[in-house]
């Protein structure tokens, strides 16, 4: 079954990957883009301007997945994408992209947990940031 998984990813990045050295920008914040990533070796950093100032969001390595918000709703890049160690990126357009969510059902449901996971740490982050303006402005009427 390994032989066969391993196959699969050989044949995937014969078609799909590329090698992207380390300081690689694969996209920026507010581009418009038509494609997701898929990393299969190497660190990319996703970083949001916020306050003036590049905020890292988060360091993703083997396995991870990201830009697919470009193929769902067909906007601009709501962040940047830097690779941060020599490595090697599946590519996937959104005719890829469609035909790999209607022929396996695991990918998609994977695709999916990952985007209810997100939106979960997104709503977890705007509590926070609500509760810090709430209590800064309570402090305010003192």
């Amino acid at each position: 079954m390994k032989d066969k998984k391993t196959n699969l990813q050989n044949q995937l990045f014969r078609k799909f990957g590329g090698s992207f050295p380390k300081g690689t920008f694969l996209f920026r914040e507010s581009e418009s883009g038509k494609e997701m990533y898929i990393i299969q070796s190497g660190k990319v950093k996703i970083t949001k301007k916020a306050g003036g100032a590049d905020r890292i969001l988060t360091t993703l390595s083997s396995g991870d997945f990201f830009g697919e918000m470009a193929i769902l709703t067909d906007g601009p890049r709501s962040a940047t994408a830097e690779v941060i160690e020599d490595s090697e990126i599946l590519v996937i357009n959104p005719e890829t992209f469609e035909a790999l969510i209607q022929a396996n059902s695991d990918i998609a449901m994977k695709i999916l947990r990952e985007l209810a996971e997100r939106l979960k740490e997104a709503n977890r982050q705007i509590e926070v940031l609500l509760s810090v303006t709430t209590q800064a402005q309570s402090g305010k009427g003192t």
